[in-house]
């Protein structure tokens, strides 16, 4: 069993994320979702709102303005219309 999977997160303008995560929670269209690794296969897409990653004991958010995400084989890829660094 992993204890990583990958994350990316692309806008239109550029990358926001390339690393390996424990953890990521996202605003779906159907309520927020939990992603762990050995995750099943998802496609979703995403509302406005926070985006959040575990990055070794650092927790690390990102506003994204709604897209999609994908999560296969250890990968997740988000899609994003808009984003940015949170507080």
């Amino acid at each position: 069993m992993a204890d990583r999977f990958h994350l990316f997160v692309y806008t239109p303008e550029h990358a926001l994320v390339d690393a390996d995560v424990q953890e990521v929670t996202a605003q779906a269209a159907l309520g927020e979702i939990g992603v762990l690794p050995d995750h099943a296969a998802l496609m979703t897409a995403l509302e406005p709102g926070i985006l959040r990653y575990r990055e070794g004991t650092t927790v690390k958010q990102l506003a994204l303005g709604g897209g999609f995400a994908e999560v296969r084989d250890n990968v997740m890829t988000v899609l994003a219309e808009t984003g940015a660094a949170a507080s």
